[in-house]
């Protein structure tokens, strides 16, 4: 019973989440702004250069291609080193390089201005939806599942769980604070990283249960 609750949680939160992006990438294609960044835009300039600025100007490099590349590389040999598995490491980095693909290419069918051009913190090209706030919840994502698949105490578990979801957030919400990306860029980018996170997990348990058949 509690599965089927968990199953039905999930489907209802995959259909909200398609419906809502569907409508704001409608909105941004129209070229409408959408009505939380006519809201948010205006709180941006009161945060330039000052310490919250820098801070986030910091905290956005941890969702940078230059930082998750070799991240996730060294993760898959020390997660392999310690449970003796590949195939969750390889799935994790092929589903990051993926991610940052299909980020680039609805970027490239969306085609919408970034607020400001910073190009050392990689706020250059198209701007929906946000590819540090997608990357980050998948590639953080996936680590987040399988570590806590392997955790045997609640309490760690539940600590590697709050400490990847809270840097999910922040490398995301970072890319609105240094201003370069619309809030909805940033929220388009969790919903099509959520989106890409739980058919690749799906995908994989999947494809485990038939090779262990």
């Amino acid at each position: 019973m509690i599965c089927m609750f968990k199953k039905k949680k999930i489907e209802l939160t995959i259909l909200l989440v398609t419906i809502a992006l569907s409508i704001v990438t409608i909105k941004v294609i129209m070229g409408v702004e959408p009505y939380i960044d006519q809201w948010s835009n205006k709180y941006v300039q009161v945060w330039n250069d000052t310490i919250l600025f820098h801070i986030f100007r910091w905290v956005t490099e941890l969702g940078s291609g230059s930082f998750i590349t070799p991240f996730v590389l060294v993760f898959v040999v020390v997660y392999y080193w310690l449970f003796r598995k590949m195939a969750a490491g390889i799935w994790i980095a092929v589903g990051a390089l993926l991610g940052y693909r299909l980020n680039h290419w609805i970027k490239i069918l969306v085609q919408r201005e970034r607020p400001s051009i910073f190009e050392a913190a990689e706020g250059v090209g198209y701007s929906f939806p946000s590819g540090h706030a997608m990357g980050a919840m998948i590639t953080y994502g996936l680590i987040i599942y399988f570590l806590s698949k392997e955790m045997k105490k609640g309490k760690l578990r539940l600590g590697i769980q709050i400490i990847g979801v809270s840097l999910i957030l922040l490398i995301g919400f970072s890319r609105y604070i240094i201003n370069v990306h619309y809030l909805s860029d940033v929220l388009a980018g969790f919903g099509y990283g959520y989106l890409f996170l739980i058919l690749w997990i799906c995908l994989f348990n999947y494809f485990s249960k038939r090779f262990r058949k």
